[in-house]
């Protein structure tokens, strides 16, 4: 499933370029600021695939549409067996 529009999905493009790419919420573009925090230090366990070439950090269209993924309940599933095991041992 694609949320974004773009016949190249592996096209490389700048955090200071991926605002534009989104839907506006509330009338007003997402803060590229906003952008670079989730390709640093993501949400919700969560980051956005990035690489930095010289001092431009850059993404794909494709890792955009993989981080807008909805998660599915299996991963919090495995995360809370994980978290059993490690207190209870395996039982």
């Amino acid at each position: 499933m694609s949320f974004l529009p773009n016949p190249k999905p592996n096209k490389h493009v700048a955090l200071t370029d991926v605002p534009a790419l989104l839907p506006k919420r509330r009338g007003k573009k997402v803060h590229h600021s906003t952008v670079y925090r989730w390709a640093t230090k993501g949400v919700r366990g969560r980051v956005l695939e990035s690489v930095k070439v010289g001092n431009v950090r850059f993404t794909t269209v494709s890792a955009l549409n993989r981080f807008f993924e909805p998660k599915t309940s299996r991963d919090g599933d495995e995360r809370r067996t994980a978290i059993k095991r490690a207190l209870y041992g395996d039982q």
